[in-house]
């Protein structure tokens, strides 16, 4: 945001870093022909990553019976993802979800701060053989980001429907590990579609299966879309504020109007910051908690 200007797309863009691109020539990789395996936002998501795995161990490791300071603050953040979140969606299942559901928030949280901070408009300023390695950019606001999230989700939820059918099947009709775990991927499909009685029963089954199977899927797509689209909308709202300053100064000849734009483009910049930062906190909370969801929903065997 120190350095907005009137390229918009810059600001809500992935910056790859110098000398860490390769092209792909594999056949058929035409749609992923350049590689990128260092950027702006892999760095953040990185630098996310580090921070927490530094940070959370130390909090959560408690020396007394009444937690004080940032050790209060993980623990009641623990207690209502689990209350609030775990407990209601996924039942007796949620400790066994808890940790995954935890370091899914807080690395999503940490990276819509990440945005909030101009990091990355500060280390641009420092250059190295005449390129800048940008750091601070927000993760969430790349498609490939949020798309590999959702499909872990999708993975996890497939993974333990096929486990929980898998179960059900051994618990019913006995038999070994290895003829329930054969037919737990049939058995999941057809526990996804009621059962219907009579011929029109049969004919609408391939029918019903087909729409079920694409509403698993589109419920994780709709959870890539949801955070992708609010985080690059709110940063595209800030750039476009904060761009209105530089075409004050260039457009309006008088000094009043352009004190009066000014002070208009940074009074609405702060204020949508802080909408931006409230943004940040409840997709970080949606995301969990649809995720939290879908998966009860799924691997649930009477489904």
């Amino acid at each position: 945001m120190l350095l907005a200007d009137y390229n918009l797309i810059d600001h809500i863009t992935d910056h790859p870093w110098a000398g860490f691109q390769f092209v792909n020539a594999l056949p058929l990789s035409a749609p992923f022909h350049t590689v990128t395996w260092m950027s702006s936002g892999i760095a953040s998501m990185i630098l996310v990553a580090l921070l927490l795995m530094l940070l959370l161990p130390r909090l959560a490791r408690r020396k007394g019976d009444v937690p004080t300071g940032g050790k209060n603050v993980l623990e009641i953040l623990v207690v209502f993802m689990r209350n609030n979140v775990a407990k209601p969606a996924l039942k007796d299942k949620a400790d066994h979800f808890l940790p995954f559901l935890l370091t899914q928030f807080v690395f999503f949280l940490g990276m819509n701060l990440m945005g909030m901070i101009p990091l990355m408009a500060i280390t641009s300023m420092f250059k190295l053989d005449g390129h800048a390695y940008p750091i601070g950019f927000t993760a969430t606001s790349i498609l490939t980001v949020t798309g590999a999230q959702a499909a872990l989700v999708l993975v996890i939820i497939i993974v333990y429907s096929l486990r929980a059918q898998a179960k059900l099947y051994r618990a019913h009709h006995g038999g070994g590990a290895a003829s329930s775990v054969l037919l737990s991927p049939w058995l999941f499909l057809k526990s996804l579609v009621p059962p219907m009685p009579g011929l029109i029963g049969v004919l609408l089954w391939p029918m019903l299966l087909v729409i079920e199977v694409m509403s698993l899927v589109s419920k994780c797509f709709a959870l890539m879309i949801r955070i992708f689209a609010n985080m690059l909308a709110g940063h595209s709202l800030l750039a476009a504020f904060m761009m209105f300053i530089l075409a004050a100064e260039l457009g309006w000849e008088t000094l009043a109007s352009s004190v009066a734009i000014d002070s208009l483009s940074i009074l609405a910049s702060v204020v949508f910051s802080l909408l931006e930062l409230m943004v940040a906190v409840l997709q970080a909370y949606i995301f969990t908690f649809l995720t939290a969801i879908f998966i009860g929903l799924y691997t649930e065997p009477a489904h």
